[in-house]
This record gives structure tokens, C-alpha cells and sequence, in this order.
């Protein structure tokens, strides 16, 4: 009975501290998007929230190329509010340019938010160099 208890205030102790590094560490996360279908869109989006509130304080990084960049079009854009809020609690959201020059698409119509990078590839490899957690969304 007495290791029963023991290994019960055990566990719970490792999950306290697990759940304390989850919420308060500083998670750098890069998330590839190349799926340009809009119920994907529309799941990652929720995913991104529910990392932001289990870790408020991670860092995240949204790379998008081929179908993926129409998450961040400007017209008729369903997603535009949560994005703009994704935004604001810290996203980045970048379109990759030889997306743009393969799709023949110009960086004005995209929303406001969207950086870009030359190569996205090229910008996970970075990020990943740099400790970067990355993520494969949408698929």
C-alpha cells in the first residue's frame, strides 16, 4: 500500500513538472504547409491556437509553398480573422517566392501578414540548423 502511494505521488509529481515545461518553456516550432485544402486550413488553424494555449510563449513559424500558400490570400479569405489574430499572438506566416514565381502570383494579393522567403526548403533547413522544431501540417 505505502509504494502504492509513493508511486502515485511520484507520477504525479513527473506530470506536474512535465505539464509546467510544456506551458512555460519557450518551444520554437516551424510548421510546413503545402496543402491547400480548406478543411485542412481550417484544422490547422485550431491546432495552432491549441499549441498557443498550452505554451503561450512558443514561437512559431508557418511556411507555405505550393497549394498551401492560398491559406494566406487576401480575397475571399474565410481565415482572415483568425490569422490576423494568429498574428497577433505572435505567428509568423511566410509564402514561399518560388511558389510564387511557379503559380505566376504576385505578393500583393496576399494579406498584409504573410512575409516571405526566397525558398521555403531552404527556410526550414534554416530554422531546423537554428533548434527548430519542425512539424509537417496538413497532411
Amino acid at each position: 500500500m505505502k509504494r502504492s502511494f509513493i508511486l502515485l505521488l511520484l507520477l504525479f509529481a513527473g506530470w506536474s513538472a512535465m505539464a509546467q515545461i510544456v506551458s512555460s518553456g519557450n518551444h520554437q516550432i516551424i510548421f510546413q504547409l503545402s496543402n491547400g485544402q480548406v478543411a485542412t486550413h481550417e484544422k490547422f488553424l485550431r491546432q495552432l491556437n491549441n499549441i498557443l494555449e498550452a505554451a503561450p510563449n512558443a514561437q512559431i513559424e508557418v511556411v507555405t509553398h505550393g497549394m498551401g500558400v492560398d491559406l494566406l490570400l487576401k480575397d475571399n479569405n474565410a481565415f482572415q480573422s483568425a490569422l490576423e489574430d494568429l498574428s497577433k499572438r505572435g505567428v509568423v506566416f511566410v509564402v514561399c517566392e518560388n511558389t510564387l514565381k511557379q503559380r505566376n502570383l504576385a505578393k500583393d494579393i496576399f494579406l498584409p501578414l504573410a512575409g516571405f522567403v526566397p525558398s521555403a526548403i531552404l527556410e526550414l533547413v534554416i530554422k531546423q540548423e537554428q533548434g527548430w522544431i519542425y512539424i509537417k501540417a496538413g497532411d
